[in-house]
C-alpha cells in the first residue's frame, strides 16, 4: 500500500527492544491530542535526539537514533503510528486526505515547511545573525540596520492612494512610476550595499529567513538576487530571487524540452531531414571525443578497431570494468576528491583516477552500443536516405532514445537553470510584488549576468572525463521551476510578458507555462539531524558508497539518506516519497530554446534583445505597473494591507524574521 510503511530495523534486540518502546509510548501520548500538542511533543523529541548525536559521528547507538529521527520526522508529516497487537513490528500509515479541500492541503503543506524552517530559526547561529543584522550601526548615512531596507508600508500606502485618486489611468501611471523604481542587483560575495554599507549576502540571506521553508544552501551554480526600489530612501528590497543548477530528472520539463527520445524521433518522423541526420553523427562523435581513452587504449582495455567496430563482447566487458573501478574508488575515495591535497592533479590523471575510469567505462559502453546499432543498420554517413531507411529499425530508435538522454547531461548544467527562490517580501507582496521578481528573471540582465559569470569556468567533471580542460559556453535559454503547493502557484499563474512591450517581436511573448504536476522524492520532510545521522550510518566502516564527491552523481544527500535507510532493511522507496506534488513550470527564454538544448542550434534567438538591458529591466517593471499594480491600488483593502506594516516601534512588519517564540509578532504570509 502507498500509505503504510513497515518500519522493521535491523538492530540488535537490546535496541529493538528500546525502539518499540519509543514508538509504543509516542504513539499513547500523541493519541486524541491537538496539532499543537502533537508538534510540541515531537519538537521534544527531535531536541533530544539532536543532543544525543550532535557533534558526534557513528557510535554505538547511531543506528537507534536514526530510526528514531526518521520515525519523528514522518510523524511531523501527518504519519501515524500502528502497534500491530501481539507483535514486534510498527508500521505509520498515512491518513486519507483525498477528501481535503485545496486551501487544507496548503495549509498542511506550510505547517509541515514551518516546523522545519522555525526549528532552523532558533539554531543559537541563525538567531545571532538575525540579532546582529537588525541591531543599529553607524554608516556614512546615518544609523542603519535590516530595517532600513524594508519600506514603510503607511508611506507607500499613502503615495499609492494618491495616485489612485488621480483623474486618467495615463496620469495614474506616470505617477506609478516615480512611486516604485524596481531594478536588479546581483548578489557578489563580499559586496556591500552602497546604502546601508551591509553585505549583500547578508539582507539577501536575512528576508530568505522569512520563508515558509527552511534555508538551505545549494551545491553547484546559483546566483542570488535582489531586486530593490529606487523610489525610497535606502532603496528597500522589493523582493529576493535566486537560480541554482537546474536537477538533472524532471519528466515534465524534459517532455516539453523535447529531451525524451520519444519527441526526438516524433520530430525525425515527421521531417526526416540531412538536419536530423547530421545531428546524430555530429553528437555522437563530439561525445566520443570527450572521453579520455589513453589509459584504456595502453591497457588494451579497448583498440581502435572497437571503437570504430564495436561488439556486444566488449560492451560487456567494459561495463563489468567499470564495476571493478567503482568498488576500488569506494575503497579509497579521497584520491579522487577535489581537494587541497590533490589539486595538483593534471586532467588526465583525474581521469585516471578510479572514480572516473568507472565512469568513463560505462559511458563509452553505452557510446558504443548506440555505434554497433548505426552500424548494423548501415547508419555511417548521416544522410537523409540513410535516416529515412533506419527509422522504421527498433535497434536504431532505442539508440536514438540513449542519445538524447546523452545530450540531455550536456546541457541540463549550462543552458538552464532552476528558480530555487522568488517572491516578494512586505508590503510589496500585497501589490503583486512576486509577480514583478518573476516577471524580471526573464531580463537580459540576468542572462548577460549568467553568460559572463560562468564564461570562463571550467567543467569539474567533464574535464575529469575528456582528461583536458573543458570549458562549455554559457548560453541561459530556459528556466525552469514548481510551485511550494500542490496546486497553481498564483505568482506564476498568468504571467505573460508580450515581448513588443520589451523592443521585441509583435505576437511574441514569455510565459510562466503550466506543464504538469510532479510527484517526486526528496528530503524536504528529513531535519538536519536525520540526514547527519545518515552519514554517521553509512560512514562507519570508512567505505561508504556516498561520499558527496564531484562526479559520484548528482544529489549526494539523497543517496546518502536512501543508503541510511537500505542498510537499516528499511524499504527507502516509501520514506523518501514526500508525497508533496508540485505545479511544474518552464520559461522559455529563446524562441528555439529545444534546438539549442538538444544541441541542433548552437546561437539562441532570445524573444527579448539582449542590448541594453538595463533598459529592458526598467521596461519590464513599467510594464508590471501597467499590467498588475494598476488594478490592485484600486482596491482599499489592499491599501490597508499595506498600511500595516511600520518600521515605528514596536516594529510590526511582515518583512521582519519572525519570532517564533513570540506569537503576536506579524507574520510575512498575514
Amino acid at each position: 500500500m502507498d500509505n503504510v510503511i513497515n518500519i522493521e530495523p535491523t538492530l540488535n534486540a537490546a535496541q529493538l527492544d528500546e525502539f518499540l518502546a519509543f514508538c509504543k509510548d509516542l504513539h499513547k501520548r500523541l493519541k486524541n491530542t491537538s496539532m499543537e500538542e502533537r508538534e510540541r511533543i515531537l519538537d521534544q523529541e527531535r531536541r533530544a535526539i539532536k543532543r544525543v548525536h550532535q557533534g558526534k559521528k557513528f557510535h554505538d547507538r547511531s543506528d537507534l537514533y536514526f530510526v528514531k529521527s526518521v520515525v519523528v520526522d514522518l510523524l511531523l508529516q501527518d504519519w501515524e503510528i500502528v502497534i500491530k497487537r501481539g507483535q514486534r513490528r510498527v508500521q505509520l500509515e498515512l491518513p486519507d486526505m483525498s477528501a481535503d479541500t485545496l486551501d487544507e492541503g496548503k495549509a498542511k503543506t506550510r505547517r509541515r515547511h514551518l516546523f522545519a524552517r522555525n526549528d532552523q530559526l532558533r539554531e543559537k547561529s541563525v538567531s545571532e545573525f538575525i540579532t546582529n543584522i537588525e541591531r543599529k550601526r553607524l554608516s556614512d548615512k546615518g544609523w542603519v540596520s535590516i530595517f532600513s531596507v524594508m519600506r514603510e508600508g503607511g508611506d507607500l500606502a499613502e503615495k499609492l492612494k494618491y495616485v489612485a485618486s488621480l483623474a486618467t489611468e495615463l496620469e495614474q501611471i506616470d505617477a506609478l512610476n516615480s512611486v516604485i523604481k524596481p531594478y536588479i542587483q546581483f548578489v557578489e560575495p563580499n559586496e556591500r550595499c552602497k546604502e546601508t554599507g551591509m553585505l549583500l549576502s547578508d539582507i539577501w540571506r536575512y528576508f530568505r529567513h522569512t520563508w515558509a521553508n527552511e534555508y538551505k544552501s545549494l551545491p553547484g551554480r546559483t546566483i542570488s538576487i535582489l531586486i530593490r526600489d529606487a523610489a525610497a530612501p535606502y532603496h528597500p528590497v522589493i523582493g529576493i530571487a535566486a537560480l541554482g543548477s537546474a536537477v538533472a530528472q524532471q519528466t515534465r520539463r524534459d517532455e516539453w524540452i523535447g529531451w525524451e527520445g520519444k519527441f526526438v524521433l516524433e520530430r525525425m518522423k515527421a521531417d526526416p531531414g540531412a538536419k536530423y541526420a547530421k545531428w546524430i553523427i555530429d553528437t555522437l562523435d563530439n561525445l566520443m571525443e570527450d572521453i579520455y581513452l589513453k589509459d584504456f587504449f595502453l591497457l588494451k582495455i579497448v583498440s581502435l578497431q572497437e571503437i570504430r567496430q564495436p561488439t556486444p563482447e566488449i560492451i560487456t566487458k567494459l561495463r563489468e570494468l567499470s564495476a571493478e573501478f567503482r568498488k576500488e574508488h569506494v575503497k579509497k575515495p579521497h584520491l579522487s576528491k577535489f581537494t587541497t591535497e590533490n589539486d595538483s592533479l593534471s586532467w588526465d590523471q583525474r581521469a585516471e583516477t578510479n572514480l572516473f575510469r568507472s565512469k568513463r567505462a560505462v559511458i563509452l559502453a553505452e557510446l558504443l552500443s548506440i555505434k554497433m546499432a548505426l552500424n548494423k543498420h548501415g547508419f555511417n554517413r548521416g544522410t537523409k536516405r540513410e535516416l529515412e531507411e533506419c527509422l522504421d529499425k527498433a535497434e536504431f530508435r532505442d539508440a536514438i532514445f540513449k542519445l538524447a538522454r546523452k545530450v540531455k547531461a550536456n546541457h541540463v548544467g549550462i543552458n538552464l537553470m532552476d528558480i530555487i527562490v522568488c517572491g516578494a517580501v512586505a508590503p510589496y507582496n500585497h501589490i503583486l510584488g512576486g509577480k514583478l521578481v518573476c516577471m524580471l528573471l526573464a531580463s537580459p540582465e540576468v542572462t548577460h549576468y549568467y553568460n559572463e559569470r560562468y564564461s570562463a569556468t571550467t567543467s569539474l567533471i567533464a574535464s575529469s572525463m575528456k582528461g583536458s580542460a573543458v570549458i562549455r559556453k554559457p548560453q541561459l535559454v530556459f528556466l525552469g521551476t514548481t510551485s511550494l503547493y500542490g496546486v497553481g502557484s498564483s505568482q506564476y499563474n498568468r504571467i505573460k510578458i508580450p515581448c513588443e512591450e520589451i523592443g521585441g517581436d509583435k505576437g511574441k511573448k514569455i510565459e510562466y507555462k503550466e506543464l504538469g504536476i510532479s510527484e517526486g522524492f526528496g528530503l524536504f520532510h528529513f531535519s538536519a539531524t536525520t540526514i547527519s545521522l545518515a552519514d554517521a550510518v553509512t560512514g562507519r566502516a570508512g567505505a561508504k558508497k556516498v561520499n558527496s564527491i564531484f562526479g559520484e552523481g548528482s544529489n549526494p544527500l539523497l543517496r546518502k539518506v536512501k543508503e541510511a535507510i537500505e542498510f537499516l532493511g528499511l524499504d527507502s522507496k516509501p520514506i523518501l516519497n514526500h508525497r508533496n506534488p508540485r505545479v511544474v513550470y518552464g520559461v522559455g527564454l529563446a524562441e528555439n530554446f529545444g534546438d539549442i538544448l538538444l544541441g541542433m542550434a548552437q546561437r539562441p534567438k532570445y524573444l527579448i534583445p539582449q542590448t541594453q538591458a538595463r533598459q529592458k529591466t526598467m521596461l519590464i517593471g513599467q510594464y508590471w505597473i501597467r499590467r498588475w499594480l494598476l488594478q490592485r491600488i484600486m482596491r482599499t483593502e489592499i491599501l490597508e494591507q499595506v498600511a500595516r506594516h511600520t518600521l515605528s516601534y514596536p516594529i510590526t512588519h511582515g518583512a521582519r524574521v519572525p519570532d517564533v517564540e513570540d506569537d503576536n509578532q506579524m507574520s510575512l504570509f498575514e
